[in-house]
């Protein structure tokens, strides 16, 4: 498989494309394309009609898949927070692609993973491959996966399925597949026999043991193992960084990276080609001392288990290299990479080393796509992850 990447910074849509993928196509050394991914700013993203008819004059017949966000690069050059577009370009793909398209349904989670299922099924029931690699991509202001994802690893235990939740914009995140640009949908891309390898990390941990959560009212936690909330939130700092005297304003920090951990339990199966760890981090909105109450940003599932775990740079940085390397010993030549990084990533000042430069470490000289992402699809919506996946 031969990989070419293409970027551009041209306020105009056509034109950043045309460079873009003219580019890919001159680092590819070829003049055509199996299969492209692309990813651009949401300025382009704008007037969605215009911007499909863009991607079907310039590509043509050849198959795309990609969405807006606010970062994207391939190898070492990119853009941030600013207008652009990357093309990554595929020749000599190992398999034939297939789409997925599925519109939003809000109100019932699970439903739209029913729909992928029946669209992967009856090509997989044809297959004689032995295994499948599915790529999803959605607009995540109104695409909820609930816990379809688990829905689709359940029914499909030999394909790895992976993606993301497009990162926010304002006034609107799109996704784009085959010439057709859309909001409020999931889009995806299917390789039969294409055994990838993939490797998770996030910056939050869960920490000691799990909690029992007593009382809740709504939103707002009133007990946790049988103690007020704000209460077992001190006392689990304390417990884990013996922290010191300190001013108010300095203890709101800590207060401030702490987060409710929602691991699912062990349900005996096991995710192929996988490694790393998933889980949900909700974000905790706030605590008050009289009270003893702690608000949570989001609704919980009690059929997980519960812990409490900070947000620490080393977590992350010392869970992805760990993965990596054990990537590295089951795929060393890997032809490609996909790194899926959540996008506070990019802007969190108290990291030392990017996502791109650890993965750089581990794997020097292999092809590297790099997308901002808002929700890393693995199993379920892991919010605060890094996710890289391996070809073969």
């Amino acid at each position: 498989m031969r990989i070419g990447f293409g970027i551009s910074k041209l306020r105009e849509p056509e034109a950043a494309l045309q460079e873009a993928f003219r580019s890919s196509l001159k680092a590819m050394q070829s003049t055509t394309a199996d299969f492209c991914l692309v990813f651009y700013s949401y300025d382009h993203g704008l007037d969605l009609a215009s911007l499909g008819s863009v991607f079907r004059k310039v590509f043509r017949q050849i198959p795309h898949l990609g969405s807006s966000t606010w970062g994207a690069f391939g190898d070492r050059e990119g853009f941030e927070a600013e207008t652009g577009m990357v093309v990554a370009s595929f020749k000599d793909l190992p398999a034939t692609p297939y789409f997925l398209k599925v519109h939003s349904l809000r109100e019932k989670a699970e439903v739209w993973a029913a729909e992928i299922a029946r669209q992967m099924g009856d090509r997989l029931r044809e297959s004689t491959k032995n295994s499948d690699f599915v790529f999803l991509i959605a607009d995540s202001l109104n695409f909820v996966p609930g816990m379809g994802l688990s829905f689709l690893e359940k029914h499909f235990p030999q394909t790895q399925m992976t993606g993301f939740g497009t990162s926010f914009s304002v006034p609107q995140s799109s996704v784009v597949c085959c010439g057709e640009v859309y909001t409020n949908a999931m889009v995806g891309v299917g390789l039969e026999g294409v055994q990838t390898w993939l490797g998770l990390a996030q910056n939050i941990r869960p920490e000691l043991q799990s909690i029992s959560i007593n009382r809740m009212s709504e939103n707002l936690i009133i007990e946790v193992d049988e103690k007020p909330a704000f209460y077992k939130l001190c006392e689990h700092l304390m417990t884990i960084d013996d922290l010191p005297m300190m001013s108010p304003d300095d203890f709101r920090k800590h207060m401030g990276n702490l987060y409710l951990v929602e691991r699912p339990k062990p349900s005996g199966a096991t995710r192929i080609r996988a490694f790393g760890e998933a889980y949900r981090a909700i974000p905790l909105l706030g605590s008050e001392m009289t009270t003893g109450m702690v608000a949570v940003g989001q609704g919980l599932d009690f059929s997980c288990d519960h812990f409490l775990g900070q947000k620490k740079p080393q977590y992350l940085e010392n869970d992805l290299r760990i993965s990596l390397e054990k990537m590295r010993a089951e795929n060393a030549n890997s032809s490609f990479l996909l790194l899926l990084c959540a996008s506070n990533h990019w802007r969190d000042r108290d990291r030392t080393t990017s996502d791109m430069e650890i993965v750089r470490e581990i794997f020097p000289n292999t092809p590297l796509l790099g997308v901002a992402t808002n929700g890393e699809y693995v199993g379920l919506v892991n919010q605060f992850a890094t996710v890289v996946v391996a070809f073969p």
